[in-house]
């Protein structure tokens, strides 16, 4: 049997080019694509329109950034048998539906993301966030810095290949390069520019993770990798630049070159924590001038048992994880000030390699039975989801790289972007239809 996919504009030729991909993996068909309105899916871009109609044919009238993900959306349910004829009105919860790989502390080979893009688009996913440095390793070739790349690692061009791929599929990509912590694979090579932290016996000694931001040429030296990559990801939205983590931020006296800094630059009120927002603020400052919308790790800012002098700059968005301490601002905190905020809730989206740090692995019934999307770390859940709340993101992070092959999380983890996707829009299926349209279309 052939199959034909029609478009209206020529510019959604891309998006049958993909489309063509999913019906000959799911229906086993072949398939051609026309300009003419004759086909069995027939693609029309209107803006603020997600609709399918079901006669004869498939039409599928939505918004070009969204036409590739309600298509999907309708070839789904036409494969499990359950998109009924007349119009159907497909409504996405959530406008970033957004996959986080750990790739700095285990390496993950240009095919497995591939396929991962494979699998997002499928599920309707549209943002894929590469972090790609750890204390563990760091993934991509530098020509700014070559010794702090891992030996493990992706060229400049294969991340050329993946961008142009991801682009294919209606995904675009969140370069993230994590600061002023989680630095141990880059302050190896450059000791010189760790900081100090005050042990109990009075003596000095070097944190191998975190960047000493009192030093003006680790600073440099830290935004001129940002800059390799911004140049590298030009066509993102976004830049994760991190600033979780850093130090225990409830210890953070421990690090007197830190509060020295601040009460000379700051004022006698200002402590530590200022020293930090400060350098986050200087990152946020750049990137944003760069073209880029900065996002953060929440852990590090507002927090209930310091008084910042120097507050954390308005033109960022925060990407919230957790509540697990008792002194971490509430997501309310951030509303408050107007702040973007992107789900990455912890107890439910964290696929944590080794089941690391208390983490379990997240299911698909856990997903489908627990979440709502308006559920955030902690129990913590909002009334309705507004233009502040826009995104929720699933995360994979390798803590234990050795735990499980890249293929392994692959397939894991595609079932659980269906079962979040069930719970941002109508999919009429259970875990079992999820797992044959998977084996179907991905074997």
């Amino acid at each position: 049997m052939s199959y034909t996919i029609s478009v209206t504009e020529i510019s959604s030729l891309t998006i049958a080019r993909r489309l063509k991909m999913v019906v000959e993996r799911l229906f086993k068909q072949a398939v051609s694509i026309t300009q003419h309105e004759v086909g069995d899916l027939h693609l029309v871009q209107q803006a603020n329109t997600s609709v399918i109609y079901k006669d004869r044919g498939i039409k599928v009238v939505a918004d070009k950034n969204e036409l590739l993900a309600v298509a999907s959306h309708a070839l789904i349910r036409e494969f499990l048998g359950e998109l009924p004829l007349g119009e159907t009105v497909v409504t996405y919860q959530q406008e970033q539906r957004i996959l986080m790989i750990d790739m700095a502390r285990k390496y993950f080979s240009k095919e497995i993301l591939l396929q991962f893009i494979d699998s997002m688009a499928l599920a309707q996913f549209n943002y894929l966030q590469l972090h790609f440095s750890e204390n563990e390793g760091f993934r991509i070739e530098s020509e700014v810095a070559p010794e702090i790349v891992s030996d493990e690692h992706l060229t400049k061009n294969e991340i050329r290949e993946i961008i142009l791929y991801a682009q294919q599929a209606g995904i675009e990509i969140i370069p993230d390069f994590d600061s002023p912590g989680h630095l141990k694979q880059i302050l190896r090579t450059h000791p010189e520019w760790q900081l100090q932290k005050k042990q109990e016996d009075g003596t000095l000694e070097r944190d191998p993770a975190a960047l000493n931001i009192c030093d003006p040429e680790a600073i440099a030296f830290i935004l001129s990798i940002y800059q390799e990559y911004a140049e590298l990801f030009a066509d993102s939205t976004y830049f994760h630049i991190g600033g979780d983590e850093f130090v225990d931020f409830d210890q953070i006296e421990a690090y007197p070159e830190l509060r020295a800094y601040a009460k000379a630059n700051y004022g006698e009120a200002a402590e530590g924590i200022d020293t930090f927002v400060s350098y986050v603020n200087q990152v946020i400052e750049t990137i944003s001038q760069w073209g880029f919308v900065p996002r953060i790790w929440n852990d590090g800012f507002f927090r209930l048992n310091r008084s910042e002098q120097i507050k954390l700059a308005t033109n960022v968005e925060v990407t919230y994880w957790t509540k697990w301490n008792q002194h971490m601002a509430p997501v309310a905190t951030f509303l408050e000030k107007d702040y973007t905020i992107i789900n990455f809730n912890d107890n439910y989206f964290y696929y944590v390699l080794g089941e690391n740090a208390g983490y379990s692995y997240p299911t698909y019934d856990k997903i489908l039975d627990g979440w709502t999307p308006e559920m955030y770390a902690q129990q913590q859940v909002m009334t309705q989801l507004t233009p502040q709340l826009p995104g929720v993101a699933l995360a994979i992070w390798c803590d234990r790289p050795e735990a499980q092959d890249t293929q392994v999380v692959w397939e894991n983890m595609s079932y659980l972007l269906f079962a979040a996707m069930q719970k941002l829009t109508t999919v009429f299926a259970d875990q079992k239809q999820i797992e044959t349209i998977v084996k179907t279309y991905f074997h």
